[in-house]
């Protein structure tokens, strides 16, 4: 590992840099949620249209404190990186792990390289630490927003496929960006780290 490199630093900074991309990708969900919330709208039947209807209202109400909410949970995960303990179970894990599933199986491959960078420079022995930018984080972190504002479980349920299209769906340059630091910061994954250990046996 190159020594120049100090791993808080390194993580601080990307950890920030993800945080701004995710708010710019949460301007571009509300951007599209109205027409989002149209379409589902006519696919249901009479009687739920109003719910799409006031929920688009509410969340346009409401936007500033959704967002606000959401920076606050992501700024509030940075130390995740560092204190090498149990996250505390989020009430909205089974939700968060669901609007995420998706996402995590198509990026999984850099997720994957990004948790065994993570693990060899910060010191972890497992490296499969829930990455604190990982879609699923970032899940709970938006559902939290929402619950914290007191929009209900079907609030919740109508607007989550959104945010796994809008914001979820689109993390893959970003991850593969963080990916890409981390590696030239010259932290390993284990198949590099393995290739090296052949090279000088």
């Amino acid at each position: 590992m190159d020594q120049q490199f100090d791993p808080s630093n390194v993580f601080t900074a990307m950890h920030h840099r993800v945080t701004g991309e995710l708010l710019r990708l949460m301007d571009g969900l509300y951007s599209n949620i109205e027409d989002g919330l149209f379409e589902l709208a006519y696919r249901t039947d009479e009687r739920r249209r109003k719910t799409y209807f006031d929920l688009m209202r509410e969340l346009r109400h409401r936007r500033s404190q959704v967002i606000q909410n959401f920076a606050r949970g992501m700024q509030g995960s940075l130390e995740a990186w560092f204190v090498d303990r149990e996250e505390p179970r989020s009430p909205h894990e089974q939700v968060a792990r669901a609007m995420a599933a998706k996402c995590t199986a198509h990026f999984g491959g850099v997720l994957q390289s990004l948790s065994e960078r993570t693990a060899y420079a910060l010191g972890r022995d497992d490296n499969e630490m829930e990455l604190p930018i990982g879609p699923f984080r970032v899940a709970c972190h938006f559902v939290g927003s929402l619950k914290a504002l007191n929009f209900d479980d079907d609030a919740v349920d109508i607007v989550n496929d959104l945010f796994s299209r809008f914001v979820l769906d689109r993390m893959g340059s970003i991850y593969g960006e963080c990916n890409q630091q981390l590696e030239q910061a010259g932290f390993f994954t284990s198949r590099e780290l393995a290739m090296v250990a052949s090279a000088r046996a």
